[in-house]
C-alpha cells in the first residue's frame, strides 16, 4: 500500500514522478491512495465559504479548478481520454454549482455538505491518475480506479471517525469478487456513513485511508510518501536550525505521534528504523 499526499500530485510533472515510483515496485499488486492535488481541498472549502456569503466569486474559483485539472489531463492523457475525463469533470462541476447555489440561498452549509464538496479533490486526482498509469503500462498489469465511498463505512463520534470494519470488509470483498490482482488507485480522505451519505476521515485523512485499506487488503507494508527530507527535530517554521533525524525506533516514532502532532512529515526515502 502506497499513499501520496497533495504536494506529490500537485501538477502533471508530479503525477509522472508518482507513476515512476509505482512502476519501480516489484509487485503489480498494489494499492495506491492519493490525496487531492495540492491546495484543492482548501479551494473547495473556500467555495462553500464564498457561497455562504452570497459571493458569486465561487463560480470563477470553480472555473479555475477546472482549468488546473484540464491542464493536467491534457498533458498526461491522449486527447480522446482527456476530453472524456473533462466531460466527467464538467458533470461534477454542474453538481457542485447546484450545491453551492443552494448554500448561497440558505446562507449556511451543514457539515455533510462541506464533506460532500471537500471530497471532490480526491475523486479528480485518482480518476486522472488511474488511466494515466494504465496507459503507461501499455497492456501490462491491470489498473482499476477504486472509490472508497463504496467500501469504507465510518461513523463519527466525539473522538472522530470510527471505521465499521465488518461492513467495510464485506463491501470490499463484494467489489473485488472477480479476483482482481492488479493495482487499485484509491480515493483517499473520503468514506460513507452507514446511511450512505458521503463523509470524510477528517483533514489530512488520506494517511488514515492508506492504513484502513492496508488492513482491509491485508497489505504486507504501508508506505507514506511525501516530498520532504525526513522527520525533523522540531517544527522548522519555529526552529530555523531544525535537523533531520537520521533514525528513529518505532517506540520513538509512536511517542512523537502522540505527543507532538505538529511533526507530521515522513521521509521520501526509507529511513533506518532501529
Amino acid at each position: 500500500m502506497h499513499k501520496f499526499g497533495g504536494s506529490s500530485v500537485a501538477d502533471a510533472e508530479c503525477f509522472r514522478r508518482v507513476a515512476a515510483i509505482v512502476e519501480s515496485q516489484p509487485s503489480p499488486r498494489l494499492g495506491i491512495v492519493l490525496s487531492a492535488c495540492k491546495g484543492v481541498t482548501d479551494a473547495l472549502l473556500n467555495l462553500v465559504t464564498l457561497a455562504e456569503r452570497r459571493d458569486e466569486g465561487y463560480l470563477a474559483q470553480l472555473q479555475l479548478l477546472r482549468e488546473r485539472h484540464a491542464l493536467i489531463a491534457e498533458t498526461l492523457l491522449p486527447p480522446a481520454a482527456a476530453a472524456g475525463w473533462l466531460v466527467r469533470f464538467d458533470k461534477d462541476r454542474a453538481d457542485l454549482s447546484g450545491i453551492l447555489h443552494t448554500v448561497s440561498i440558505m446562507r449556511s452549509a451543514a457539515q455533510n455538505v462541506r464533506d460532500l464538496v471537500a471530497g471532490y479533490g480526491e475523486i479528480w486526482s485518482t480518476s486522472l491518475f488511474a488511466p494515466y498509469l494504465e496507459a503507461r503500462r501499455a497492456g501490462g498489469a491491470p489498473v482499476r480506479w477504486f472509490d472508497a465511498r463504496a467500501c469504507v463505512v465510518v461513523e463519527w463520534d466525539s473522538l472522530g471517525p470510527v471505521v465499521q470494519w465488518e461492513d467495510s470488509r464485506a463491501r470490499l470483498q463484494a467489489l473485488l469478487a472477480d479476483g482482481f490482482r492488479g493495482t487499485l488507485v484509491i480515493t483517499g480522505f473520503i468514506a460513507s456513513t452507514a446511511q450512505g451519505l458521503q463523509t470524510t476521515l477528517g483533514r489530512n485523512g488520506s494517511d488514515f485511508s492508506a492504513s484502513v485499506f492496508g488492513s482491509l487488503l491485508d497489505a504486507a507494508e504501508i508506505h507514506i510518501w511525501t516530498d520532504v527530507d525526513g522527520v525533523l527535530s522540531a517544527d522548522p517554521r519555529r526552529v530555523p536550525d531544525a535537523q533531520v533525524i537520521d533514525s528513529l525506533s518505532y517506540n520513538e516514532a509512536m511517542e512523537l505521534a502522540y505527543s507532538a502532532p505538529l511533526i507530521t512529515d515522513a521521509a521520501t526515502e526509507p529511513m533506518e528504523l532501529a
